[in-house]
């Protein structure tokens, strides 16, 4: 991999860590019948008033020192957590299989992998705005998260501006060099049609 390649796949493999650390599902925000069912039990067992209202304070307490940084919901596992996730691994997919494309032989296949890495980006940065308008991310996560894609995303634009210009001079000479072939062929055939004289 050559240096910008190696730096753009740790950059990759960074987002796809620092994605499965900021998706990291807590508790949906509910309280389970059970849950309130031993509350009123722990509070009928009180043999005074005062130690009801201590009982009640205490899990008031307990509900109000919940989490408070915003979190994922359990609920959204298998949608927009999985949804990051993916984008984050085919990013790296993506950033591997352009660098292993050989560019001579296929810059077209080059191209087009960098650029999936690119829409990848994009869609991340969307789902990433969503999560915060949902209230599963905070401002201060939203935006390192955002800097993360972005990095990934503007060192494949360069990547690909670099190799775009390659490519033309590839292709035109391939080009080119098929114009060449087929002017050769068409003369040898062109030759062999001539009657020889007699």
């Amino acid at each position: 991999m050559a240096e910008k390649e190696y730096v753009l796949g740790n950059k990759a493999k960074d987002l796809y860590q620092f994605t499965r650390q900021a998706t990291k599902p807590g508790p949906d925000d509910k309280v389970e019948a059970k849950d309130v069912a031993k509350v009123m039990r722990t509070i009928a067992k009180a043999k005074t008033i005062e130690e009801m209202r201590d009982m009640l304070n205490a899990t008031a307490d307990r509900l109000d020192n919940r989490r408070k940084r915003p979190f994922f919901p359990k609920s959204e596992t298998f949608g927009m957590i999985k949804d990051l996730r993916s984008g984050a691994r085919a990013i790296i997919k993506g950033v591997y299989a352009a660098n292993e494309t050989r560019f001579n032989e296929r810059p077209e296949e080059r191209l087009r992998e960098i650029k999936a890495v690119i829409d990848e980006c994009n869609l991340m940065l969307q789902l990433v705005e969503l999560a915060h308008d949902l209230g599963y991310t905070d401002m201060k996560r939203m935006g390192v998260w955002t800097k993360r894609i972005l990095d990934v995303k503007h060192m494949c634009l360069a990547w690909m501006k670099k190799d775009g210009e390659r490519a033309k001079v590839i292709l035109a000479k391939r080009e080119r060099d098929n114009c060449e072939m087929l002017v050769v062929l068409v003369r040898e055939i062109l030759a062999a049609e001539v009657p020889r004289p007699s």
